[in-house]
């Protein structure tokens, strides 16, 4: 009688494996969530998009456009966004961002590193607790949207009373338009957000060839 033979290519998950690791390290370096405030006071003239900021998973960056070139005036630098979103949660009492994830900042790099190493260890091993593995790459997703509520309402629910304006506490905007004051604001996934949720999706078809892969050869 003949070996039975895995119907499986082992090398499917494994290049499944490695897209799902350059997403992700695509991600690293992507805009992974953007936030946006618009009011009469700041006209889509000087803030088109309006005061617009990007999430990054080391950092917080201005996501305004240049200013455009108006008669004999150019300016050659982007509006700083991150200043102005600053000042204006400072008249509602909220603290600046800064003062966000900023563990979750300085740890990102090495815990990038470490699910890429992790997703390194899934290509060849093949012990009991395998499958730790690629989840480690899937959640990443999750973890940055529960870790970006959480910060959010700690920020609207630690308002400082030296505010110009009284605002009750309030849970912000973690997706979709909302209104506090007279700001609109928007809060909607980027770009590195969808790498991010395409590697976790070729992370589980990888997961699902290797645990047929190992079953057919137990």
């Amino acid at each position: 009688m003949k070996p039975q033979t895995s119907s499986t290519n082992p090398w499917v998950f494994r290049a499944l494996t490695i897209a799902a690791m350059v997403l992700i390290g695509w991600a690293f370096f992507s805009p992974i969530w953007w936030v946006a405030l618009k009011a009469p006071n700041y006209p889509p003239q000087t803030f088109p998009d309006g005061v617009r900021i990007h999430f990054h998973v080391n950092g917080v960056k201005n996501g305004c456009q240049e200013r455009p070139k108006t008669d004999d005036v150019y300016e050659e630098e982007a509006l700083d966004c991150v200043h102005e979103m600053n000042v204006i949660n400072h008249f509602i009492g909220m603290e600046p961002i800064e003062k966000g994830a900023q563990l979750e900042l300085k740890a990102s790099p090495y815990l990038f590193s470490l699910v890429g190493l992790m997703l390194t260890a899934f290509l060849f091993y093949r012990g009991r607790f395998w499958w730790v593995l690629p989840f480690s790459g899937m959640v990443i997703p999750l973890a940055f949207v529960v870790d970006y509520a959480g910060w959010l309402w700690w920020f609207g629910h630690n308002l400082s009373p030296w505010g110009a304006f009284t605002v009750k506490p309030f849970m912000p905007t973690v997706f979709g338009e909302g209104k506090v004051a007279q700001f609109g604001t928007f809060s909607y996934p980027h770009l590195g957000f969808g790498l991010l949720c395409a590697a976790a999706l070729l992370l589980v078809v990888a997961t699902l060839l290797r645990r047929k892969e190992l079953r057919e050869k137990a």
